[in-house]
């Protein structure tokens, strides 16, 4: 049996950051939004200080994505891939990546 299987395949999604924000104020921000709803926070696979990508489960996807988009803490959702790849060049092509 392949991990996948066991697991699921992992969703990313981008997200803008009204102004600029650092590291603690990104989790933060995510924690206090998702926590009430009972998710648990994603895990940030990248962040710049105004753009970055969490990873989640594909059943967490849905519920992380109306939590954000209720919540009004300045973080905005943009879209949802399966492939880290896809989003960091859509988004972060000519950025320097901080991982």
């Amino acid at each position: 049996m392949v991990v996948k299987e066991k697991r699921g395949r992992r969703r990313y999604i981008a997200f803008r950051v009204d102004g600029k924000a650092s590291d603690e104020e990104l989790l933060a921000a995510l924690n206090a939004a998702l926590s009430s709803r009972g998710v648990k926070v994603p895990k940030v696979i990248q962040f710049d200080g105004r753009m970055g990508v969490v990873r989640c489960s594909p059943k967490d996807k849905d519920r992380i994505l109306a939590a954000l988009a209720a919540d009004g803490k300045g973080i905005v959702p943009l879209s949802t891939s399966g492939t880290l790849l896809t989003l960091r060049k859509r988004y972060f092509s000519g950025l320097e990546r901080r991982d």
